[in-house]
């Protein structure tokens, strides 16, 4: 009976979302905002927290809460540790979002640019009018890793990642390698602007505008995390078990 008992339970937890939820990776791990209480606080502790500025909302994410931008006065800035590993070192960037608009203009998602050039910048963009996560990785114009731009479908969440490994970069959708690039003396992107979200210094006057979405589990690593970790990432909240609309 006490046998039986047990069985039961196991397969009943087994089967409740999240419960035997796929570790993720922990080394290397500088900054983690899973923004479940409606705020941008570094859960790691290493004290990189966020600062909203406007009014992004509480909204349902890929696991648990996200935050909901308006795409007119919404964004993040980014203090402490975190911005430090953004130069000639390896990193890796992960995080989910979902847009609620259709534009013709790139909306800003991620970002560490002091200016809207070319020099010393980090900038990915949701560009759907050529349906792809526009990533610019540039140390100046001629120096920077060509075709990490990936493709997208335009239609609810999706999981971004972003590995630079030495002289290559790599760009990931849904857990799935999909692009990949190769500069052969490396490229810096040391600069002193905040990592930020919604706030490239390109809205604007560079045709930019903030990103109207939902944003969650926002990871940086200090470290290049391989095609398995990645996998690992995206498997503990796949896209297809998320909730598509928060109203019900």
């Amino acid at each position: 009976m006490i046998k039986l008992g047990y069985l039961f339970l196991s397969t009943f937890f087994f089967f409740l979302p999240g419960f035997w939820a796929v570790n993720a990776p922990s080394s290397g791990l500088v900054a983690y905002y899973s923004f479940n209480d409606c705020d941008a606080i570094d859960n790691t502790g290493n004290g990189s927290d966020g600062k909203l500025y406007g009014n992004p909302n509480c909204w349902c994410g890929i696991d648990e809460q996200g935050l909901l931008f308006d795409g007119i006065d919404d964004y993040i800035e980014f203090e402490g540790q975190v911005n430090k590993y953004f130069n000639t070192t390896d990193f890796t960037i992960s995080f989910y979002f979902k847009s609620e608009q259709n534009s013709i203009f790139k909306q800003s998602l991620l970002s560490k640019r002091a200016d809207c050039n070319e020099d010393f910048m980090l900038d990915i963009q949701l560009d759907q009018n050529n349906s792809e996560v526009f990533t610019d990785f540039h140390e100046s114009p001629e120096k920077d890793y060509p075709f990490i731009s990936p493709p997208f479908e335009n239609k609810g969440w999706k999981h971004y990642a972003l590995v630079r490994k030495g002289q290559r970069a790599f760009t990931y959708i849904n857990g799935e390698l999909i692009m990949k690039g190769m500069r052969c003396s490396g490229v810096d992107i040391f600069n002193g602007a905040l990592l930020s979200f919604s706030n490239s210094p390109c809205i604007g006057a560079g045709g930019t505008r903030r990103f109207k979405g939902i944003l969650d589990e926002l990871r940086v690593y200090d470290r290049p995390l391989d095609q398995e970790e990645i996998g690992q990432l995206y498997n503990r909240y796949p896209v297809e078990n998320a909730t598509q609309d928060c109203f019900l």
